[in-house]
């Protein structure tokens, strides 16, 4: 399991998100869990197409603001499907 911060501007606030890496299903896809402030906000699934997919939003934060950041995970890790940075 691999975790790294990544932060973002929005609404005049920084956010330092905490980025989990998690084997999924098979264990060959991954799950991702999001979070802030100690505590898990959010998750994304990949999908048949291997696209990140909110799955959980418990943080009620904005879906663009969760957009943006499973674009960069999806940028952080392009080969999603072997949950490994390779």
């Amino acid at each position: 399991m691999e975790k790294y911060s990544i932060k973002y501007d929005a609404d005049n606030t920084t956010y330092e998100f905490l980025v989990g890496q998690f084997p999924f299903r098979d264990g060959e896809t991954c799950k991702y869990s999001i979070f802030y402030e100690g505590k898990m906000v959010a998750s994304f699934e990949p999908d048949r197409n291997n696209i990140l997919n909110i799955c959980k939003n418990t943080g009620g934060f904005d879906e663009g603001l969760l957009g943006q950041l499973a674009d960069e995970i999806e940028d952080r890790h392009p080969n999603i499907i072997s949950c490994s940075d390779d």
